[in-house]
């Protein structure tokens, strides 16, 4: 058997058992919908009968329902991604001292063969997926609860699956051939962005990845991915510490709406929920109690575009430049030094002068 039909195999087995747990769950949300409606059904012919406690008590076991239906529904999303894209690489890691190497499978998700208690894909975000991403055939490493784990990377190989089919696959030694970022750069070109977890590259994953830093500048010209690589690290830190981070905790803020539009499904497509945001304009509003009007983006393009007014263009060339930064400095030290003085009177001149 060659090895595109060995992995075709894998493929296939992993899809069959998605579907089984697919079923599972899709069983288990209406097995809860209806002992759900059952408690409401309960709770309306008796309510007459019913202490404080007991309807408590009632509301209570519904709550918890709730919350697993939520969590079953967002396993399923998850699973049908799975379904769609498989995964996307594969690595041969064969740890020091060890006789037989690891197949580590990388996807968007995680998922785990419940009956033999293995990952049959694991998450991109997982510590020795990194091993992907950051190095070639031969010695690696990567860490897991403060413990590194060393090795060898015996094989490298990259898919393209679409739609639960393989496309095509192929063996490198670099994390990413220049076949699979063509394809997938031509695949990203619409009106969303995609995610790029087939195509992260070394110093982008270290970016993602990184772990010290409190505060991260990204820093790049027009369409080098910052953007992208951002929202892959908000991703990350939520599956890094989701016992200590939601997405309740991150906002980001963007420059328009249209830019929100832009990047607004790159989170779920990752399997993460959406985060708060907000725009550069929204956040003036409230800071100058919406009292003072100001031009929004739209409107100064429009007024470009609109009207050839030289004094206008001249106007947001110098708002947009290091000069305008160096005389708000120097109007701050102003201010500091010289725009409030205190004048001490002598107290008999004080009283003469009454």
């Amino acid at each position: 058997m060659s090895e595109e039909e060995k992995e075709r195999n894998y493929l296939s087995d992993l899809l069959i058992k998605v579907d089984q747990k697919l079923t599972e769950i899709n069983e288990a949300i209406l097995g809860k919908s209806d002992e759900i409606a059952e408690i409401h059904k309960h709770m309306q012919d008796h309510k007459r009968d019913m202490d404080n406690l007991e309807k408590n008590a009632m509301r209570e076991v519904i709550r918890n329902y709730s919350l697993q239906g939520e969590h079953s529904l967002e396993n399923r999303k998850r699973l049908i991604r799975l379904k769609d894209t498989g995964f996307f690489g594969r690595i041969d890691f064969l740890e020091n001292n060890k006789q037989t190497a690891k197949n580590i499978y990388i996807g968007v998700h995680n998922f785990q063969d419940s009956q033999r208690n293995k990952n049959l894909v694991f998450d991109w975000r997982a510590p020795i997926s990194g091993l992907f991403y950051d190095f070639e055939l031969g010695e690696a490493f990567y860490e897991i609860n403060a413990k590194t784990i060393e090795g060898s990377i015996l094989l490298k190989r990259q898919f393209r699956i679409r739609n639960g089919e393989m496309e095509y696959m192929l063996d490198t030694n670099i994390t990413i051939h220049d076949e699979v970022l063509q394809e997938e750069l031509n695949k990203t070109s619409s009106s969303k962005m995609k995610n790029i977890v087939a195509t992260i590259q070394k110093e982008q994953n270290a970016i993602i990845r990184n772990e010290e830093a409190r505060h991260l500048i990204i820093q790049g010209v027009a369409g080098s991915g910052k953007t992208s690589i951002a929202l892959h690290r908000i991703a990350y830190l939520l599956y890094r510490f989701k016992e200590t981070i939601t997405s309740e905790d991150i906002l980001i803020i963007s420059p328009n709406k249209v830019f929100a539009s832009y990047i607004s499904n790159v989170l779920p497509e990752l399997g993460e929920e959406t985060v708060a945001e907000t725009s550069v304009e929204e956040i003036a509003d409230e800071l100058l109690g919406y009292q003072i009007k100001f031009q929004s983006f739209f409107e100064q393009v429009t007024e470009l575009l609109e009207k050839n007014d030289q004094k206008l263009i001249e106007r947001i060339q110098f708002k947009s430049s290091q000069e305008l930064l160096k005389k708000i400095d120097e109007y701050h030290i102003y201010l500091q030094n010289d725009a409030f003085k205190i004048y001490l009177l002598k107290a008999n001149s004080f009283l003469h002068g009454l």
